[in-house]
C-alpha cells in the first residue's frame, strides 16, 4: 500500500518538475538576464507549496560543485518563508561528496534562508583551513561575516598575521577581499597590511592622545618681585644731604659777617 502511495505522489509531482524544467530552460535561453530572473521566480512562485522540495533539489544540485547558475537567486527567492524547502539543502551541505566551494555556496543560500546554524560549524573549518584554498575560505569568511559569528575576526586577523608568507597575487587577493567588505575590521586589517608593506610594526593610524594622562600646563612665569616702597621721612638720598650741608655753611658765613660789619 506504502508503495501506491509513493508512486501516486511521484505522478502527482511529476508536471511540478516538468514545469520547473521548462520555466530554467526558457531562462537559459533568454537574451534579457534581469528580465528573465524576474520571469523566473514569478513562475516558481506560482507552482505553490507542491513546488518547494522540487525546487530546493534542483538548487541544491545547483549549488554543490560550487558554481552557482545565474537562475540560483529566483530559486531562492520561491524558497523564501518555506522551512520544508531547507532539509535538501543542508543534506546537500552535510554531503561528504560535495566540496568545499559548495559547501559555501549552499551555507550562503541557508543564510538568505533564515537558517544560520546549520552550517556554521562546517564554515568555521573550511575559514581556519590552511590546506583549503584561499577563494574558498575569503568566500566562508564573508558569509560567516553575513552571519556575524563572533570567530570571524580572529580567523581574520590570523590569516592577515600568515599574509606575508604567501604570493603577491594572493596578499592581493586578501586585500581586495577586505577592501569589498569595508568595515571597522576591514579597514583595521588592511592597515596592518599596509604597515607590513611598508617595512614596519605600526599600522598607520593616528594616535590621539588621553586626556587623563596629558600632563598639565606650566604655570604662567611669576610678575618681577616689585621693588620696595620707602617712606619719604625715613629715606635721605646722597643729592639731598649735599644741599643740607651747603645750606648750613653759607648761614654760618652769613653769621660771622654780620657779627664782623657790627
Amino acid at each position: 500500500m506504502s508503495g501506491i502511495l509513493v508512486a501516486a505522489l511521484l505522478l502527482t509531482q511529476e508536471p511540478i518538475q516538468t514545469q520547473i524544467d521548462e520555466a530554467l530552460r526558457q531562462f537559459e535561453a533568454a537574451a534579457q538576464v534581469d528580465q528573465a530572473l524576474t520571469l523566473l521566480s514569478s513562475q516558481l512562485l506560482a507552482l505553490g507549496a507542491q513546488a518547494t522540495n522540487p525546487i530546493a533539489r534542483r538548487l541544491a544540485q545547483d549549488l554543490r560543485d560550487g558554481m552557482a547558475s545565474a537562475a540560483a537567486p529566483a530559486l531562492i527567492d520561491a524558497l523564501m518563508g518555506r522551512p520544508e524547502g531547507l532539509g535538501p539543502l543542508q543534506a546537500a551541505f552535510r554531503d561528504v561528496s560535495t566540496s568545499a566551494a559548495g559547501r559555501v555556496e549552499l551555507a550562503d543560500a541557508l543564510l538568505h534562508l533564515d537558517d544560520a546554524m546549520s552550517w556554521r560549524a562546517g564554515l568555521l573549518t573550511i575559514a581556519a583551513d590552511d590546506r583549503a584554498s584561499l577563494g574558498d575560505r575569503l568566500h566562508a569568511s564573508r558569509v560567516l561575516l553575513g552571519a556575524e559569528d563572533p570567530k570571524i575576526p580572529d580567523l581574520l586577523r590570523d590569516l592577515v598575521d600568515r599574509l606575508p608568507g604567501r604570493s603577491e597575487a594572493e596578499q592581493q587577493q586578501v586585500a581586495d577581499f577586505l577592501s569589498a567588505v569595508n568595515s571597522p575590521l576591514s579597514r583595521e586589517l588592511l592597515a596592518v597590511i599596509a604597515a607590513a608593506r611598508r617595512g614596519t610594526d605600526e599600522p598607520n593610524v593616528v594616535v590621539i592622545d588621553d586626556p587623563e594622562r596629558r600632563s598639565e600646563p606650566p604655570p604662567p612665569p611669576r610678575p618681577p618681585p616689585k621693588k620696595k616702597e620707602t617712606r619719604r621721612e625715613t629715606f635721605f638720598t646722597m643729592p639731598t644731604i649735599l644741599a643740607g650741608g651747603v645750606t648750613v655753611v653759607l648761614l654760618v658765613l652769613l653769621g660771622i659777617e654780620i657779627l664782623r660789619k657790627g
